[in-house]
C-alpha cells in the first residue's frame, strides 16, 4: 500500500505532464527551496523528455529554486523567532539540523553551503539557516547559484540521456557525487 507522500508525488506527476504545466515545476522549484517536502528533482522528468532542452530547463529550474532560496534566508534572517514555534510543530528536527548547521558551518564555511545545495542534506535548511547566523547574502546567492545549478545541470543532463531510469541512478549515486563535489570544493578552497 502507498503512503501518503508516495500518492501525493503520483498527483503532483501526473498534473506535471500537461501541456504548459512549467509553471508548476517553477513553483516547486521555489517552493521546495523553502518548506516543500519533496525534491524538484523528479518532476523535471517529464519536461526533459518531451522538450530535451536540458540546459534551458537546469537554468530556469535553479533561477528559481536560488530565489527560493533566498525568500527562505530572508525568513531565518528577519522573522525566524516569530515563525519558530510554527516550525517545532512540523519540523521536530529543524532546531536540531540548524545547530548541526551552525556546527558544521563553523568547521567548513563556505563548502557547507556548497553541499547544501548540492547534497540530499535540505537546501530548505541551509538557505534558512544561513540567514539565522547571518552568512553574508551574496556569498550565499553565489554558492547557492553553482551548487544548485550544478546539480540541476546533472540531473537534467542523465533525465535527457537517460530518461526515467536517471532517476535510480540519480538516487543510486547521490551521497557519491555529493562527495565528488566536496573533495573538489576542498581542493579548490585549499589551492585558491
Amino acid at each position: 500500500m502507498k503512503n501518503k507522500i508516495d500518492i501525493f508525488y503520483d498527483h503532483l506527476l501526473l498534473i506535471c505532464r500537461k501541456k504548459k504545466a512549467k509553471k508548476f515545476l517553477y513553483l516547486i522549484s521555489f517552493l521546495e527551496s523553502i518548506i516543500f517536502p519533496l525534491p524538484t528533482d523528479p518532476f523535471l522528468i517529464p519536461f526533459i523528455i518531451a522538450e530535451k532542452r536540458f540546459f534551458y530547463l537546469a537554468g530556469i529550474v535553479t533561477i528559481f529554486s536560488v530565489l527560493g532560496g533566498v525568500f527562505a534566508y530572508v525568513i531565518g534572517s528577519f522573522a525566524w523567532f516569530k515563525i519558530q514555534p510554527f516550525f517545532e510543530v512540523h519540523y521536530t528536527d529543524i532546531n536540531l539540523l540548524i545547530s548541526e548547521f551552525e556546527n558544521n558551518y563553523n568547521d567548513l564555511g563556505i563548502l557547507l553551503i556548497l553541499m547544501g545545495g548540492f547534497s540530499p542534506f535540505p537546501y530548505k535548511i541551509t538557505c534558512l539557516a544561513s540567514g539565522i547566523l547571518g552568512i553574508n547574502i551574496l556569498l550565499f546567492i553565489l554558492l547557492s547559484i553553482l551548487s544548485r545549478g550544478l546539480r540541476f545541470l546533472i540531473v537534467s543532463f542523465l533525465i535527457f540521456k537517460y530518461g526515467e531510469l536517471s532517476l535510480n541512478i540519480i538516487k543510486k549515486n547521490i551521497l557519491l557525487l555529493s562527495f565528488i563535489l566536496l573533495v573538489l570544493s576542498v581542493f579548490v578552497y585549499f589551492i585558491f
